[in-house]
């Protein structure tokens, strides 16, 4: 049976954060391509010789100016080829308006941008809108283009003030009554569109758009490049692509820590033994398993007698839930607990293990930390463990905001003496199981039953005499002074958001501010801890005390989890999902007060539907999606819950939940799930497409294969390079993400965040793992002092951090407003 032909699509990625979801929507609903993605400053010796591989050209979205050379860099030349080396190229936004302003049109400002925003478009009917006379894109863009007076191009399709005029689409009333959605080339074969056929919200006649442009790519191809590119047929062991949608993170062999690179440090820096470690052998886990009968978080915490020293808890008992909140887990740190530190500023990784310290080269290991981290894991597996349970030993900890800046080459400067990456390589464990009101008391820790004994025999013995639950002190100390963001330098900040939006740099920002309360008083953290836990019950919450920093945190918001890898049916291979659940679009609770009626859910979902609230999620929802695209490929990520409210403690929050398959294989696509059996899928809110309902034929499996591997000697993919591909969280940043955050820093002035905005969980030797966004939350560094009168004087200092995403659509008060509100949330712990 003859093999069918494999295209190949080149996509020039301007920098935009849903290039990933271009490259996906074409591989899905063009079954026989390939797609190549580059950046628009790729380095490329003879551009015209590197075209002639490709059947097509996609000049994709991004933030800027089409007239600035360094927001469109190769784009620009794809407009000026010459007759014997044109191919069919499709823009879209940024790619749109570079075709019009490089045939005599010209780009202005909108009066008001439009960004998330779903529009009526109205086309001519003909060319690539064949059948399509009507179709509802969702549209990004702060500029607009205008047609010049030269009659090269022709336009396909407009959005007019008076077709979006209903009950559904309120119309704006400022920008022009028509603007223009498409066009192309009277002559060459140049399409291009201003909206985004890919967006999750863009409707499916939107989408056909591929499909009719595809045609007539094919058609132009085949009467005026007689001899098609001459690309190799890709499968399985061909060469590599020139780029990839697919970034990775591989590590390299752990090799021998044991004896290579742990050492004894003495105070006068002398080198010692090593200790001895079992880095080389697998886990294996023993536990017990204990009916809950009434014990509570705190109650273990007394048990264990944890007390002041390092310590970790993920906590979901005060807002259990069965989508975000069914397990609670305690580590048990001791002093021979191993302690893993990453600093920006350096680039070292130190380990820590009672008197011992080392430090790690990353070289060999991607030169990055999560190429270490997956390295680290990847030698540190275990088997015997409950499969009802997420955790049964590994790394928790945190990575802060900085260190997330530092996966997208955002440059920061951390401070030597804090961690911005820590983690404790928790052997020992308590893991309360909420739905099943089970305690599991476990170790990976080799011949240690007899702790896993004796624990579980105290928690029993506590069990039968009903210990009393802990109760937290008033934690109110009369000294506090609560210091809050400056409400005029806030809305300065806001403005200038506003501005770079308007210019066609981001689509939304993420703004913060800090507060602080201090107080000459040094607070017991836990109690403080038990205090928010109360009064701002949260399915994500955390107490964490770990190098050098305490953090106490009430987030309602999972950043990404990944289950453990499982095999399907005599395939070999492994599939893990992924899931993301962004939090975008905030009300109060009790708007009125704490002493007034709270509002209800259908009024909270009123208030949360507007173009506003319902575009600052899709935004995120759509940068996410390229991210996790980018590492499991396309066809396999679904959206099971769309733009949904929540009911938390002090807020109403719209979540999404977007979801991928992670597929390590040697065999085909046939036995590949469904991702819509996800228990978060609900009926009329997912967009579901799996790798076996794509692959029509055995020819389309193979042409598709080596996309999901990403490489031709493929490199087992897990959530830690998803992890790694996704931060910072797209929630707490804005889109397109690189460009935004690199404006965030200079408009926060460069105040580093710290652990705010940054993610706190753990990664499962069972190969699975869990993050939260760390939001609602309050932390503070051993090493914070004061001077005052020329003295140096410790005191006891939080940091509570808070923000909005700003949008074009966004106010200064209802911003400030929105900030001040989530602040408050947390504050509440002090008082």
């Amino acid at each position: 049976m003859p093999r069918p032909k494999c295209y190949r699509i080149l996509l020039i990625d301007a920098y935009d954060s849903f290039s990933n979801n271009i490259a996906s929507l074409l591989e899905e609903r063009l079954l026989t391509v390939q797609v190549v993605v580059i950046k628009i400053d790729q380095p490329i010796a003879d551009f015209l010789a590197f075209l002639r591989d490709f059947d097509a050209v996609v000049a994709g979205p991004g933030p800027g100016h089409p007239q600035n050379a360094s927001d469109v860099g190769l784009i620009a030349q794809l407009w000026r080829l010459g007759d014997d080396h044109l191919l069919p190229v499709l823009g879209i936004c940024l790619g749109f308006q570079s075709l019009l302003v490089a045939f005599g049109g010209s780009v202005v400002p909108l009066p008001e941008p439009r960004h998330g925003i779903v529009r009526k478009v109205t086309s001519t009917g003909s060319s690539i809108f064949r059948g399509l006379e009507r179709i509802c894109p969702v549209q990004y863009h702060s500029l607009h283009a205008l047609l010049g007076c030269h009659q090269e191009l022709e336009p396909l399709a407009w959005d007019f003030e008076a077709d979006n005029r209903d009950a559904e689409q309120m119309a704006d009333g400022v920008n022009p009554d028509a603007l223009l959605m498409a066009a192309k080339h009277r002559t060459k074969p140049f399409w291009a569109l201003q909206f985004h056929p890919e967006s999750i919200c863009s409707d499916e006649a939107s989408q056909q758009l591929i499909d009719n442009w595809w045609t007539e790519a094919q058609a132009w191809n085949s009467q005026h490049r007689p001899q098609p590119p001459t690309h190799l047929f890709y499968e399985q062991g061909s060469k590599t692509s020139f780029g990839s949608v697919d970034p990775h993170v591989d590590g390299g062999g752990l090799g021998n820590l044991s004896s290579q690179q742990m050492c004894r440090r003495t105070n006068s820096g002398d080198q010692m033994d090593p200790p001895t470690t079992t880095d080389a052998l697998p886990y294996l886990v023993v536990g017990r398993i204990l009916p809950l009968n009434g014990l509570k978080v705190p109650n273990i915490w007394d048990i264990l007698q944890v007390g002041e020293g390092d310590a970790i808890v993920l906590d979901s008992e005060p807002h259990q839930r069965a989508d975000t909140g069914s397990h609670s887990i305690i580590g048990c740190l001791s002093s021979a607990t191993l302690k893993l530190e990453y600093f920006v500023k350096s680039g070292k990784v130190c380990l820590r293990q009672g008197a011992y310290q080392s430090f790690v080269d990353l070289v060999g290991y991607d030169d990055t930390i999560f190429g270490y981290l997956k390295a680290f894991m990847g030698a540190r597996k275990a088997t015997g463990g409950d499969p009802h349970i997420p955790f049964w030993g590994g790394l928790m900890g945190y990575v802060n905001y900085e260190a997330c800046l530092e996966t997208i080459d955002i440059g920061t400067s951390g401070r030597p003496d804090r961690p911005d990456i820590s983690f404790a390589f928790i052997e020992r464990s308590v893991v309360i199981d909420h739905q099943r009101q089970r305690l599991h008391v476990q170790s990976i820790k080799p011949g240690d039953k007899d702790w896993v004994e004796v624990v579980s025999s105290k928690l029993a013995l506590n069990v039968l005499s009903k210990v009393p639950r802990s109760v937290p002190i008033d934690p109110l100390v009369l000294d506090s002074v609560v210091t809050y963001p400056d409400q005029t330098s806030y809305k300065r900040k806001i403005r200038n958001c506003q501005n770079y939006i308007h210019s066609g740099d981001s689509y939304e920002l993420c703004l913060t501010n800090q507060a602080t309360v201090n107080s000459s008083h040094l607070r017991s953290p836990w109690p403080l801890y038990l205090h928010l836990r109360s009064v701002n019950a949260a399915p994500l919450s955390a107490y964490m005390r770990l190098g050098g920093m305490t953090l106490l945190s009430s987030s309602p918001e999972r950043f990404m989890r990944w289950t453990r890898p499982t095999a399907s049916g005599a395939s070999k291979a492994t599939f893990s999902t992924v899931q993301f659940r962004p939090i975008k679009g905030t009300v109060k609770r009790y708007p009125n007060g704490p002493n007034e009626p709270a509002i209800t859910l259908g009024q909270a979902t009123a208030l949360l539907s507007t173009s506003k609230e319902r575009a600052e999620n899709l935004m995120i929802v759509d940068l996410i999606r390229h991210d996790l695209h980018g590492v499991v490929g396309s066809g396999n990520l679904c959206v099971p819950k769309l733009m949904v409210v929540e009911e938390y403690a002090t807020l109403f929050q719209l979540v999404t939940v977007v979801e991928g398959t992670l597929i390590n294989q040697d065999s085909t696509l046939s036995n590949v799930p469904s991702l819509t059996t996800s228990p978060e899928s609900s009926p009329g809110t997912s967009r579901s497409v799996t790798p076996s309902s794509l692959a029509s034929s055995v020819g389309h499996q193979t042409c598709r294969r080596r996309r999901l591997s990403g490489m031709s000697a493929p490199v087992a993919k897990s959530g830690i390079d998803v992890l790694a591909a996704s931060l910072p969280p797209g929630s707490m940043t804005g889109a397109p993400k690189r460009r935004s955050c690199a404006l965030l820093r200079q408009i926060e002035e460069g105040k580093p965040r710290d652990i705010y905005s940054g993610v706190v969980g753990y990664m499962d030797v069972g190969g699975g793992g869990d993050f939260s966004v760390v939001i609602r939350s309050a932390f503070r560094w051993d090493n914070d002092t004061t001077y005052q009168m020329g003295s140096r004087t410790k005191r006891d200092t939080w940091t509570i951090g808070a923000g909005g995403a700003i949008t074009a659509l966004s106010t200064e008060q209802g911003e400030w407003d929105e900030m001040v509100a989530k602040l408050g949330s947390t504050l509440r712990m002090f008082g």
